[in-house]
């Protein structure tokens, strides 16, 4: 990447066309990984899979794999595993959200995972932290699980202690540092990471049904906006969005996400009408789209500098804090993907300066507070 100089203030990132490949994670590029806890040779656990797109996630692996290394302030991965296949009961420091694309799971939480809740197609779960989780999947084999984990650090996870007496029996044992130890391999462990005793995990958080209820959000939830963008109300950019985590990079005053809690980046859900874009703008946040369906268009810069790529769905892709992007639907139906912002705070949108005029010939601008507004009541454009 390289950088400019913006005229009107502030450092312009330029995504060299050499970047895109990188950026833009298609299903081709996913690379399973088979090994990455300690509960993988467990009975009903053999076969489960972990990817790592953006960031490495949680992954107790050295070996693993990472699409994209590079800090976004957040991880992107995702989870298959076989029809009934299970993921054992552990424990996050920092926000997980799982993404259900396709396919049903179970999810169990608390140390025994006697607390259930069901996902299904398109449906969001935040998870608490500091509270054991597992799942299973109950749908088929092609089940698919993306997930958004909070921070570059994740702080690594905590598992229930009967799990990791039992992956001991198959051979498998954690470090005090965390690192998966093969016993059966002949590797030697000195210092064996030891389970927490069930006083100190009475300490954990729990959750009612009502209040993990709260935190799944399903598509028949979703509020969509189609006053969302500025660049709606210009020919050729219709588009919605519907916020789920955090208020994200909505210009709608009126729209309210579903989950509160800060999770250190947002969440929200953005459509694109059959051959519309939603115009070339940017943001200050580190961003990732999670392409759910559809296909899809991905621009970076603008002038002669604009880059474009294909991609289909299931795509991961990365845009860079400061760059310039524009998101198109090639296809004949509306196009959905999920977009990630860094932080918690709101993600300001700031719209090509051809945009903002063609929008203001329609009657309409931005407040001083970044909310779509018709000219007429503020006298002035944005």
């Amino acid at each position: 990447m390289s950088h400019t100089i913006n005229p009107r203030g502030g450092d312009v990132v330029v995504v060299e066309s050499s970047e895109i490949d990188r950026r833009i994670i298609e299903p081709k590029d996913f690379v399973a990984d088979t090994s990455a806890f300690v509960d993988v040779r467990l009975e009903g656990s053999v076969g489960k899979a972990s990817y790592s797109f953006i960031g490495p996630g949680v992954s107790q692996n050295a070996d693993q794999t990472v699409n994209l290394s590079e800090p976004h302030g957040f991880c992107v991965g995702g989870a298959s595993m076989p029809s009934g296949a299970i993921n054992n009961q552990h424990m996050h420091y920092t926000a997980e959200v799982f993404i259900c694309t396709k396919g049903h799971f179970e999810m169990r939480l608390g140390q025994d995972g006697s607390q259930r809740v069901d996902i299904g197609p398109n449906s969001i779960f935040s998870i608490p932290t500091w509270m054991f989780r597992g799942f299973q999947n109950v749908g088929a084999d092609d089940s698919w699980l993306f997930a958004v984990l909070g921070g570059d650090d994740t702080g690594g996870l905590l598992w229930a202690p009967q799990v990791l007496e039992a992956a001991a029996e198959t051979g498998l044992v954690l470090t005090q540092d965390h690192a998966v130890v093969d016993t059966k391999n002949g590797e030697a462990i000195e210092n064996p990471l030891q389970p927490v005793n069930l006083e100190r995990l009475s300490e954990l958080d729990s959750y009612t049904d009502e209040e993990i209820g709260e935190r799944i959000v399903s598509v028949d939830q979703l509020e969509w906006s189609r006053s969302a963008l500025l660049s709606s109300v210009v020919a050729g950019h219709g588009s919605a969005m519907a916020p789920v985590i955090g208020f994200g990079m909505t210009e709608d005053r009126r729209q309210r996400p579903q989950t509160w809690p800060p999770h250190g980046s947002t969440l929200e859900w953005l459509q694109i009408d059959p051959g519309a874009s939603t115009g070339p703008h940017r943001i200050a946040e580190s961003q990732a789209l999670i392409l759910v369906d559809g296909d899809w268009q991905i621009s970076y810069n603008r002038g002669d500098n604009r880059v474009s790529r294909a991609a289909g769905e299931r795509t991961v892709v990365s845009v860079p804090a400061g760059s310039w992007r524009d998101f198109t639907n090639t296809g004949d139906s509306v196009a959905r993907c999920l977009v990630v912002c860094a932080s918690d705070e709101r993600a300001h949108i700031e719209w090509d300066p051809s945009l903002v005029a063609d929008a203001a010939a329609s009657g309409w601008g931005r407040d001083a507070s970044g909310y779509r507004a018709p000219l007429d009541l503020i006298g002035t454009t944005s």
